[in-house]
């Protein structure tokens, strides 16, 4: 295949993954209305690009470009730890996030693609050769998944002998279609976990290596000493909001609040999930004396710290819970798939307070034992342990200095 047509071919291949994922959601009809008001959607977004090229570009190269999913998602500072790590090391690192399409074309952030494109990803192209001439990162760290720049990202990133990797920012066993996305150099995933579920999805857009580098949001703040049930609290996790709304949490949020208010006795703490408000456990604060809301700036770790008994419904931070050797208790008033296999390694969910005492008991009394169950949960989903952080710094240099690491292939698995 000649180089000037790769764009066109990508393009093209991207039709007929988009056409999959929606076909796997929608009729023929349904799928075919979303996929021509999409189309129109990018068609204006590249015919807006092509009138609004930026004239002039200044490079300002790095060694590392983070490039985060939203303006916002900065503000929530995940991936601290790895960017400060790096920049302590000596490594330039530039972190800028995706701008809205509007925002795109109306700051001429845009730069023609040397090769044909569809006016369709036109804008899409045109961004990526844009923030590769604006940054000339030697390794472009991606954040947001199912992101319709990254194949462009990788062309043009090839084309200047630099390397794109996605860092996943929690294990990738959830449903979401963005995660069908898998046009990456490196994918760097939590798991095996991970990586087995990825296989499994249907379609998986391109193929990539994926490298088991644990995650870089963990380091030895979760190797925590042991606390005891009678001396720690009892830590529940809360969810997203979207998934608070749901009638299902909603009745799994008032399980646990009735059971806390029936055992005043226990400590019960809850750490939201990062883009949550809390407000129902606001309001149950308020009339539970042994219930609270941990403030914003409480680090998981630190809540960890201070529990000795785990309840988990459906958050990616029960896998930091085991892997601070936290006995974890799953409880879920939902019908909702266990994507995260707690059934297999912890126990039964809980659906009730009756059930839930006894868990409680049946913990406290095989606090070891489970503490045990714990670390093999957390062996499962997370390779490297409290060393996720430092194995992907490792991990980093290595690339960035044009050596091998370990990884395997990762691509959909054709059925028969």
């Amino acid at each position: 295949m000649k180089q000037e047509n790769l764009w066109l071919e990508k393009a093209r291949a991207l039709d007929r993954y988009r056409w999959r994922l929606l076909r796997e959601r929608h009729g023929a009809i349904g799928s075919a209305l979303r996929f021509a008001r999409d189309a129109f959607g990018d068609w204006r977004f590249g015919m807006l690009a092509k009138r609004h090229l930026a004239k002039s570009i200044t490079t300002e190269a790095c060694d590392f470009l983070l490039l985060q999913s939203a303006p916002k998602v900065i503000a929530l500072q995940r991936k601290k730890l790895l960017i400060q790590a790096l920049r302590d090391r000596g490594h330039a690192l530039v972190e800028t996030a995706l701008p809205k399409p509007e925002d795109i074309w109306r700051q001429r952030l845009l730069k023609a693609p040397l090769f044909s494109v569809p006016t369709r990803y036109f804008g899409y192209a045109s961004h990526a050769e844009w923030l590769v001439a604006r940054h000339a990162p030697k390794i472009l760290l991606n954040d947001r998944n199912g992101s319709l720049y990254a194949p462009f990202l990788r062309l043009t990133l090839a084309r200047q002998n630099g390397l794109l990797a996605q860092l996943a920012h929690a294990t990738t066993l959830e449903s979401s279609p963005r995660l069908s996305m898998n046009d990456y150099d490196y994918y760097f995933l939590f798991g095996q976990s991970s990586v087995e579920a990825l296989e499994k999805r249907t379609p998986l857009f391109g193929e990539s290596r994926a490298v088991l580098s644990g995650s870089h949001m963990i380091d030895s703040a979760y190797d925590l000493p042991p606390t005891p049930p009678s001396k720690g609290a009892v830590l529940i996790l809360g969810v997203g909001p979207d998934k608070e709304k749901e009638a299902a949490y909603q009745r799994t949020y008032a399980l646990l609040r009735d059971w806390a208010q029936h055992n005043p006795e226990k400590r019960v703490l809850v750490k939201a999930h990062p883009r949550s408000q809390v407000p129902f456990w606001t309001k149950a604060a308020t009339a539970l004396p042994n219930l609270e809301v941990l403030p914003t700036g409480c680090s998981l770790a630190d809540a960890l710290g201070q529990s000795g008994i785990v309840i988990n419904i459906m958050s990616n931070a029960v896998i930091e819970a085991a892997l601070a050797k936290r006995p974890v208790i799953f409880v879920n008033a939902s019908g909702e798939t266990d994507i995260f296999q707690q059934e297999r390694f912890l126990g039964s969910r809980i659906s009730s307070r009756e059930a839930l005492d006894a868990e409680m008991e049946n913990v406290s009394s095989h606090y070891v034992q489970r503490q045990e169950v714990a670390a093999r949960f957390a062996h499962f989903h997370l390779a490297e342990g409290t060393q996720g952080l430092q194995k992907t710094l490792e991990y980093l240099e290595n690339l960035l200095h044009g050596q091998n690491i370990p990884w395997q292939p990762l691509q959909e698995h054709k059925r028969q």
